[in-house]
């Protein structure tokens, strides 16, 4: 046990963004060539930064928590600041740092794809580097939480691929319209930790849509993304009780997918009332029960029921697993562990780093790739929060752990020492 005023001595001599980027380093080696192969489509002849350092330093406005592009060229622009870049960057000739209608113009012409494929490099790093195999459900499948949410909500018609809502004023009683974009993610969830694994807008193709586009419509685009992305990944698609539904259930089936949702009396009528019937012949006042092989369609089904009786609630799952007294707790484990999306995935990047309902560009392509880069962001930002063995000793906040990176940019001038530093192996461990 350490004394306050060690642990004084030890947070004064850490440096947050040498330690953020030891870590980087680590688990994405080849990041920064990544980065740089992300196709600039404007005209060479304008362009005065790389590839490389145009995403960086998006990567570093949103590590910093910093909501506005114009507070990232305000507050980067210092000596020490853009210094510091420089060296981490590996950029002697960089003098000044770019503007953010630079950035914007950039983020403007690069096909989301592109970085897609390097979120896509980051996953496989991970999973080569097998850090967290003991988070696989029944020891096999990776848990892949899905679910949607609104990200920018306008007034006004943004865009032809706007979602359209309507509702009626309170103080005037008239018919209005809200112009939404939203978002399916699919989480990879690993012990305290929900990673982007996949992304789909949920969008519509033209304004004159005769039905617009929905999160289930969406889940279809994403799953055939992720299983020609990640064609022999054992997965287990976890998701709420919008998803107990047959198509979902064909999908997961054809592409060898374990699923496991949580499950409504409302949602399959049948198999809800088959259910309650196997569990009134058995009478058990046990806080778990379960049933196998429910037979639905051309298929069966396996439910288990979780009764929290200190807050008295039930949670009832759906799933293709076999429910068994060795695994139905982890099982359970597994289909709880959804609510992360929410609380460490969306209310996260809402509320507490990253400001995701702030558009940084009013452009369609560049609210695209501000958002991918987000996600890159993260998962770079929790390697870091669980990885880093001495940001952990610290105990501090998202916010707190942001203001410290910040400050370390604009006024810690890292050492040449430092960056040779940055090479070298380190051990990172996760529980």
């Amino acid at each position: 046990m350490i004394t306050r005023k060690e642990k004084r001595n030890q947070e004064k001599n850490t440096n947050y963004f040498f330690e953020l980027a030891k870590i980087q380093n680590h688990f994405f080696k080849d990041f920064d060539n990544r980065l740089n192969n992300v196709r600039d489509t404007r005209h060479q002849s304008y362009v005065s930064y790389s590839s490389d350092v145009l995403l960086k330093m998006i990567i570093l406005k949103n590590a910093c928590n910093l909501k506005s592009m114009r507070s990232m060229t305000s507050l980067f622009n210092k000596d020490e600041a853009i210094q510091n870049i420089q060296k981490v960057f590996g950029k002697k000739e960089l003098d000044e740092l770019p503007h953010y209608d630079t950035i914007n113009d950039f983020l403007s012409s690069v096909n989301p794809t592109d970085l897609e494929k390097v979120r896509t490099y980051m996953i496989k790093c991970l999973l080569k580097k097998r850090c967290f195999d003991s988070f696989r459900i029944n020891g096999k499948y990776w848990g892949v939480i899905v679910d949607g949410t609104g990200i920018f909500s306008f007034d006004e018609k943004h865009c032809d691929h706007c979602l359209k809502r309507k509702y009626v004023d309170k103080e005037t009683g008239e018919e209005k319209f809200k112009y939404m974009h939203h978002v399916l993610e699919a989480k990879l969830v690993v012990g305290d930790m929900v990673l982007s694994l996949g992304t789909e807008f949920i969008e519509n193709e033209s304004e004159d849509v005769p039905k617009q586009d929905c999160e289930l419509k969406a889940f279809h685009r994403l799953a055939k993304k992720l299983k020609s992305t990640y064609k022999r990944l054992p997965i287990c698609i976890l998701g709420d009780s919008l998803y107990a539904c047959e198509n979902v259930f064909q999908r997961c089936e054809e592409y060898n997918w374990n699923y496991l949702f949580r499950f409504k009396e409302g949602r399959i009528r049948s198999i809800a009332e088959d259910f309650q019937a196997i569990k009134q012949l058995e009478k058990t006042s046990k806080n778990v029960f379960w049933t196998n092989d429910i037979a639905y369609n051309e298929r069966t089904v396996n439910l288990v029921e979780y009764e929290n009786k200190n807050q008295m609630k039930k949670f009832t799952y759906i799933t293709n697993i076999k429910v068994t007294e060795k695994n139905v707790h982890k099982l359970i484990h597994a289909g709880r562990s959804r609510w992360k999306i929410e609380n460490e995935g969306f209310n996260k990047q809402k509320n507490i780093r990253y400001h995701i309902e702030h558009a940084s560009s009013h452009h369609y392509t560049a609210m695209k790739n501000h958002y991918l880069l987000t996600q890159i962001t993260d998962i770079i930002m929790q390697l870091f929060e669980k990885g880093s063995k001495i940001v952990k000793s610290f105990k501090k906040t998202a916010k707190e752990i942001s203001s410290n990176l910040l400050e370390a940019i604009r006024t810690r001038i890292l050492t040449d020492e430092d960056i040779a530093h940055l090479v070298k192996p380190i051990q990172v461990r996760f529980t």
